[in-house]
């Protein structure tokens, strides 16, 4: 089994996460505990240490727990357990997805039963693959429970800024990643275009090329090109070029418009 482990706990109620931070600390071969009183914290410290196990609360503000698996490179997800005070009903959501998790109040022997199970997850890798297929498959869940984004996460300038849909105004495909385009400048994130466009309601954005997509709300004219083409020019004078693909979808947008 794992001799040495390196921990990371992320509550925002602090007693909740002293307790555990103190019951870790007390584990022979537990080198290193961390603890987040947030997911912003928690986004940064995964980051930058990459801890084995994660106990991680569900329902935190500005970033809940389900929130930080989604921010995190899918590759670099530790291994996680999920604390939190939802019914036993509620938790069989986690039942096919989590390693495990511990409902407050919890007693200590379920502590010491889930850190058992903790570590012989880590000591196999198969058991650690099958793992990150679970916490892909709870991302993949949540994304469709809740299939519009209303905000972004980002990485910038050495934390993360949160960036509302709203704000977006345009969005450009970059390789793997997608260019948004805001007032305030630009931010990359590590997505496909596909993906993201998946996401965004389509009653406010459009896409218009493969590598374009536009909010809405900031279009400011429509012109005519070449070959059944337009260009979209946006209110800051911004001129994206809408292809033939995306012209039927396009001119039925501008004929429904008042």
């Amino acid at each position: 089994m794992s001799d040495r482990l390196s921990a990371l706990v992320v509550d925002d109620e602090a007693l909740a996460r002293r307790r555990l931070v103190r019951l870790l600390r007390r584990e022979p071969g537990v080198d290193r505990v961390r603890e987040c009183r947030d997911g912003v914290e928690a986004v940064a410290a995964i980051e930058a240490d990459r801890p084995d196990l994660l106990f991680l609360d569900v329902q935190m503000p500005v970033l809940d727990g389900f929130e930080v698996l989604e921010a995190l490179d899918p590759d670099r997800r530790p291994v996680v357990v999920f604390v939190t005070a939802f019914d036993r009903y509620a938790l069989r959501a986690f039942d096919s997805h989590a390693l495990d998790y511990l409902l407050k109040p919890f007693e200590d022997e379920r502590f010491q039963e889930t850190l058992q199970r903790a570590r012989e997850y880590l000591d196999g890798k198969q058991a650690r693959e099958e793992h990150a297929a679970r916490l892909r498959a709870l991302v993949h869940d949540r994304r469709a429970e809740q299939p519009f984004l209303s905000r972004v996460a980002v990485r910038a300038q050495g934390g993360l800024v949160f960036v509302r849909v709203d704000d977006i105004e345009w969005l450009e495909a970059a390789d793997n990643y997608v260019r948004l385009h805001t007032s305030a400048g630009p931010y990359l994130i590590r997505e496909t275009m596909s993906r993201v466009a998946a996401r965004l309601d389509p009653g406010r954005f459009l896409r218009i090329h493969r590598s374009a997509i536009v909010n809405l709300n900031r279009i400011v004219e429509v012109q005519p090109w070449f070959h059944g083409e337009h260009v979209v020019v946006l209110h800051h004078g911004q001129r994206l070029r809408s292809s033939r693909t995306y012209a039927p979808e396009l001119r039925r947008i501008l004929q429904n418009t008042p």
